[in-house]
């Protein structure tokens, strides 16, 4: 049996679920809310919501542009987050 391959709404919906997950988690270990981050990381944040949000009213068959868009958001969302949270260096 073949696995069938992960349907492209799904991997950015898991991608999306991952950054609510990681700043949910921040917010608690640092027991503050979103408005307490750096307002360049709040408004990634909110491009990302509105990019998930018309991907998710136009799926299954969400436009290239919306697709587009949520990746240049997920990019922007992991630069401001490394600016914020240098990556740890590997030992």
């Amino acid at each position: 049996m073949t696995p069938r391959p992960i349907r492209e709404h799904a991997k950015l919906q898991q991608t999306f679920k991952d950054w609510e997950f990681g700043l949910t988690a921040h917010c608690k270990n640092a027991q503050t809310g979103i408005e307490q981050l750096p307002s360049e990381v709040v408004q990634a944040w909110d491009d990302m919501e509105v990019a998930w949000n018309a991907i998710k009213d136009h799926a299954p068959n969400p436009s290239p542009a919306e697709i587009a868009r949520f990746h240049a958001a997920n990019r922007r969302m992991q630069q401001v987050w490394n600016d914020m949270i240098p990556p740890k260096k590997q030992t």
